[in-house]
């Protein structure tokens, strides 16, 4: 029997998702815990559950030939990804990270780098909440999701919404395309893997294109052809000024 697949979507560095979420996987008890991030940079995963690891921190990924081509994932206590490597360790299950790998991201040719410039794809929060007739995305976020009390309905009525919203966004930069092939394919492996259930975390805008029925075939042909560098990943000390949107942090938050 198939693994059965749970697909929580997120936003990155939410107090509300990441309490949530921790109610949710304590209710599934996942065998595995898949995360959005560099697959190639999972096995440093584990160290965010060590008592000497303080947050917030930065998962650190750069070019072995040229270290100034780096990029930076930060994490926070109330970083929903955070706290489920942190769930995962604590209950022995599998973990890794299932976006493209760092060495797609730094292979790629900084002036050729697709764009998305689809206004949906670029705040779909802010959409949602001009629709229920908010001022902000981070009013309606705080209302429908920080504040609400039931972890099981909050993930299905954002993958509704999201479901809603990708259905009038236009089409994914090829880049996008194939990190959602990626994360499929990824949660295809553990679903053939896995001993028991498999969470998905991820940000709340893919969760349509995951749960959607596509064929390997189809998502393996979206990768080839993709750059291809020789990276190394640590982590690195962070700063909570760092995780405001403010910063230029394009999954920042306004007041970190």
């Amino acid at each position: 029997m198939a693994a059965e697949v749970s697909l929580f979507g997120i936003r990155h560095h939410g107090p509300g998702s990441a309490r949530r979420l921790v109610e949710a996987l304590d209710a599934l008890r996942p065998a595995t815990v898949l995360i959005e991030g560099p697959a190639d940079a999972s096995h440093l995963l584990p160290m965010l559950a060590d008592p000497a690891m303080a947050t917030p921190v930065a998962l650190l990924t750069y070019a072995e030939d040229d270290p100034a081509r780096a990029s930076f994932f930060p994490f926070a206590n109330y970083s929903p990804e955070y706290q489920a490597a942190r769930w995962a360790v604590a209950h022995g299950a599998a973990l890794r990270f299932i976006d493209l790998p760092a060495r797609d991201r730094l292979g790629e040719d900084e002036a050729e780098r697709d764009i998305d410039e689809d206004p949906i794809a670029r705040d779909p929060i802010g959409v949602l909440a001009t629709a229920a007739g908010y001022d902000d995305g981070e009013s309606w976020w705080a209302d429908v999701i920080e504040e609400n009390p039931a972890s099981t309905s909050v993930f299905t009525a954002v993958a509704e919404a999201m479901t809603a919203l990708r259905a009038e966004a236009g089409p994914l930069s090829a880049r996008e395309a194939a990190r959602e092939a990626h994360m499929r394919i990824e949660i295809a492996r553990a679903v053939k893997e896995s001993e028991g259930p498999v969470a998905v975390v991820c940000g709340a805008w893919h969760i349509p294109a995951l749960a959607a029925s596509t064929s390997l075939t189809a998502d393996r042909a979206l990768l080839k052809g993709r750059p291809k560098a020789k990276i190394k990943a640590t982590w690195a000390p962070w700063t909570a000024p760092r995780l405001a949107r403010a910063s230029g942090y394009g999954a920042g938050v306004v007041a970190p």
